[in-house]
């Protein structure tokens, strides 16, 4: 007859074996589930790492450009502050140039002031000449058809031989700075005489 403890031990022996063969299929599980949490956690952790990357490389394209535009406005308000500026103290300079020829215009008249005429003449065109250079142009209109834009009408004077609308004579010349009008020119027009039948 078998000894009911040795039918125990292999009952435990074995009942042991198959927890023992059920635990390490449990351990293996458990550790592909790690493995899997792992990976999905180092998945999300990259996904992250790119999404702040980009942002990262987003801000510093728009903090660029924002910087290049700066820069591009600080030159651009430079410039208009210079052209502002110039064109303010050509503009002061106008009218003494302005008194400068009616001076020597009188001047002319008398032949004992000849060579202070020249010296002044030549004074006001090296004036004249320097001011060019930055920019100043003089309209002198004189047998041109009037030009609202940069001419203005002061008087007409009736002609036989013009057409209306041409300028007889310039008492004031105009000036411009590059392309902006800094002074219109002053100017007599001609009328047509109209005939009488």
């Amino acid at each position: 007859m078998e000894d009911p403890q040795e039918n125990n031990i292999d009952d435990n022996g074995t009942s042991d074996k198959v927890s023992d063969d059920n635990s390490g299929h449990s351990d293996e599980s458990t550790a592909a589930k790690a493995d899997e949490e792992s990976q999905d956690r180092l998945e999300t952790k990259l996904t992250e790492a790119y999404g702040k990357q980009d942002d990262l490389q987003n801000k510093y394209l728009r903090v660029h450009a924002d910087l290049e535009n700066i820069k591009k406005r600080a030159i651009r308000e430079r410039e208009d502050a210079v052209q502002r500026t110039r064109t303010q103290l050509i503009g002061d300079l106008l009218p003494i140039i302005d008194s400068f020829k009616m001076g020597l215009s009188e001047a002319s008249k008398h032949d004992e002031a000849k060579s202070y005429v020249e010296g002044f003449a030549m004074a006001t065109n090296q004036l004249e000449s320097i001011l060019s250079e930055y920019g100043l142009s003089i309209i002198e209109p004189t047998d041109q058809a009037f030009d609202a834009k940069f001419h203005e009408a002061i008087s007409y004077e009736e002609s036989e031989d013009m057409e209306d609308g041409i300028v007889i004579k310039t008492i004031r010349n105009g000036y411009k700075l590059g392309e902006k009008l800094l002074r219109p020119a002053s100017v007599v027009l001609s009328k047509k005489i109209k005939e009488e039948n």
